[in-house]
């Protein structure tokens, strides 16, 4: 049907206003349908508007619900699917491309539309890093296609399998093995795009490996091809995978630079301003590993204005870290520092838009299962209104028969009613506590998915609490020319952030990820005190913390406040904060102490200061509770002497190994 109406309408702008008036005007929501697909993919490759693209997929998703027809059905989820994949909400593309499969797999109908779906889940797979997963879907595509001796789909799906088993190490080799079955596929077809795609494959396989000369001979291979086809696009990639080949072994990075400025050449006439930026990286890294800084340092700028142009954070991010650290080796330390925010400023800027994503897409699920469960009540309702009809005119024929037979039948007449009256009260008291179980179907699904956005939410607010008090550390050490130290704290600073962005789309952490980021945060805080400050771990090599989840950043609000308001105002010879982790069956205790001034000498200093990490771990404790079947739980303890004098502070966390471990439903 796509290429139906691309044939009809042509390519030009006016193709999307056409589509929009046959759908306005279309009457069979069979069609309906199609063209609210169509639409949704031109609108994507013309104008790029995410909002209206999803109103249209979604809406094709409510008609084939309506409608009933699974296949409709599975086609508008398959292409809403293709929509998150293209702009790479991969973790939410494939349950899409997934549950499109499942509804088809036992149906009978086209096979083409089984491998589609299931190529489709393997891709969506692959990119969002689920090689098992991946796997497993394109081998369902690859056998359909066997049995189909579809050659198109076994060329599709044997290069799949090849990317993602190249992902996963060790498997190099069988993934090697299925490009091969790929490029025999496209030679029986005589597709060159597609053997020029697995030559690409296996040249990247023997460059990764090592094998640079049976690399190239495949980009030579692939070379002829693409030269034959007089395929300006696939040259430029070509040259980019020939500089890329002696850019890794290290050689001759003369070549590879000639090869990446003939790829750029290329690019540029294509007016592909995304690969010149990329190609302009790659120019860096040879001039730099050719200890050129001050050319390498020319094209990450060229890289980051054209990045920057492009509204390209990932790449604004690259270049500004790799000038950050030419400008440090040139000793411009305050340039440097100057590029290293702008990466980190980037960094936190990817992170929280893809935080908003995550957001926006639990609440784009929510609608879908609102509509799925309001489609199902609509049609018990319809069936219940059928069923008091049917009722109804039994009712009127065995009044009919009462009275013909008034004179004889008037017991039995009177016995039926009795009996038909209590049948009715007992479908009235099925049908209204069905009809009860769906409405608190839906209102938990409602609360978990909105636990879920307050979860994602609360955490944007844990993050900046730290950043601010390393900010003012680092900017405290640079002003008093402590250079080496504020370097050294950076490094440090640099990894605790690190960790924390990469954990913070996760909704537990192991127990030993949680103490290597409090490690970090201690090396950070310790650079506050002399030489009067000690912390010590005990038990945090016990057999089973590895196994142990627990939500991120759970401990350190309380460990920053053992810091600052107990240790930092004791006038003790020595501070000490003990972290001790006590595994008892199956619940580990931890125990976070301090020797400091305790909480009530704290609070008379601090007057009106209020910890918000207290607050917001309490909210994330309260928010996961909600989400999961067990429960967190932790005291607070005041130590003091026999005379009653505060000697510090016991904070003791309680968690059970069976609660915690469990997943979201």
């Amino acid at each position: 049907m796509f290429l139906f109406l691309n044939a009809t309408f042509g390519f030009s702008q006016s193709a999307l206003d056409s589509l929009r008036i046959v759908l306005e005007q279309e009457i069979k929501d069979s069609l309906k349908i199609d063209y609210a697909i169509s639409l949704s993919r031109e609108i994507h490759r013309r104008s790029h508007n995410e909002e209206e693209e999803y109103n249209y997929a979604q809406d094709a998703i409510q008609w084939a619900l309506k409608l009933g027809d699974t296949l409709l059905y599975a086609r508008s989820l398959d292409n809403l699917g293709l929509l998150y994949r293209y702009h790479q909400d991969y973790d939410e593309a494939m349950p899409l491309h997934i549950k499109a499969y499942n509804l088809v797999e036992e149906k009978n109908i086209d096979p083409v539309n089984k491998m589609i779906f299931a190529n489709n889940a393997g891709v969506a797979g692959r990119y969002n890093q689920q090689y098992d997963a991946s796997i497993s879907y394109y081998m369902k595509a690859l056998k359909i296609a066997e049995r189909e001796n579809d050659l198109r789909n076994i060329a599709i799906s044997s290069n799949g399998i090849g990317n993602a088993l190249g992902n996963i190490q060790g498997r190099e080799e069988e993934a090697l093995a299925y490009f091969e079955r790929s490029l025999e596929a496209e030679e029986k077809r005589d597709n060159s795009l597609g053997v020029a795609m697995n030559y690409l494959s296996i040249a990247d396989y023997y460059v990764n490996e090592g094998q640079f000369t049976k690399g190239r001979e495949y980009l030579d291979e692939l070379l002829k091809i693409n030269q034959e086809r007089n395929d300006i696009y696939g040259l430029a990639i070509t040259y980019e995978f020939f500089g890329k080949s002696y850019l890794d072994e290290g050689k001759n990075f003369e070549r590879a630079a000639q090869y990446f400025e003939d790829a750029l050449s290329r690019f540029e006439k294509l007016g592909d301003k995304h690969r010149q930026a990329q190609i302009l990286v790659s120019l860096g890294d040879v001039r730099l590993n050719q200890e050129e800084q001050n050319l390498a340092r020319e094209y990450y700028e060229n890289s980051l204005q054209l990045a920057s142009d492009l509204n390209q954070f990932g790449l604004i991010m690259q270049n500004s870290y790799k000038l950050a650290e030419i400008y440090e080796e040139q000793n411009e330390h305050s340039v440097a520092l100057q590029y290293f925010r702008e990466a980190k400023a980037y960094e936190d800027s990817i992170k929280l838009s893809e935080q908003n994503v995550e957001i926006a897409a639990l609440i784009r699920k929510y609608d879908i299962e609102k509509k799925e469960n309001q489609i199902q009540l609509l049609e018990k309702d319809s069936a219940l209104q059928q069923t008091l009809l049917d009722n109804q005119e039994q009712q009127l024929e065995r009044r009919r028969i009462f009275m013909l037979l008034l004179a004889t039948g008037l017991f039995f007449i009177l016995i039926i009613f009795l009996l038909q009256y209590r049948n009715y009260q007992t479908k009235k008291k099925t049908s209204a506590r069905i009809l009860q179980e769906e409405k608190e179907k839906m209102k938990a699904i409602y609360e978990r998915n909105l636990a879920r956005a307050e979860i994602l939410v609360t955490r944007l607010r844990v993050n900046p609490h730290f950043l601010f008090n390393s900010l003012n550390a680092i900017t405290y050490l640079i002003q008093s020319n402590q250079n080496a130290k504020a370097i050294k704290y950076l490094v440090v600073f640099s990894r605790y952030t690190r960790m924390v962005l990469e954990t913070s789309q996760q909704h537990m952490v192991p127990l030993t990820e949680e103490l290597k980021l409090t490690r970090y945060y201690l090396t950070l805080e310790g650079n506050r005190f002399e030489k009067d400050f000690t912390y010590k771990f005990i038990g945090d090599d016990s057999s089973g913390i590895d196994e142990m989840l627990i939500p991120p950043l759970l401990l350190q609000p309380f460990i920053e406040n053992a810091i600052w308001h107990g240790l930092l105002p004791s006038k003790k010879e020595e501070k000490k904060l003990l972290i001790e982790i006590i595994p008892e069956g199956n619940t580990i205790k931890i125990n976070i102490e301090d020797n400091g001034v305790g909480r009530n000498s704290s609070k008379a200093t601090r007057k009106s200061h209020k910890s918000m990490g207290t607050q917001i771990i309490q909210e994330r404790i309260d928010l996961y509770n909600k989400s999961y079947s067990g429960h967190i739980r932790y005291e607070i303890i005041d130590k003091k002497n026999a005379e009653g004098e505060p000697q510090g502070t016991r904070i003791v966390f309680y968690l059970a190994q069976e609660e915690l471990s469990g997943k979201l439903d």
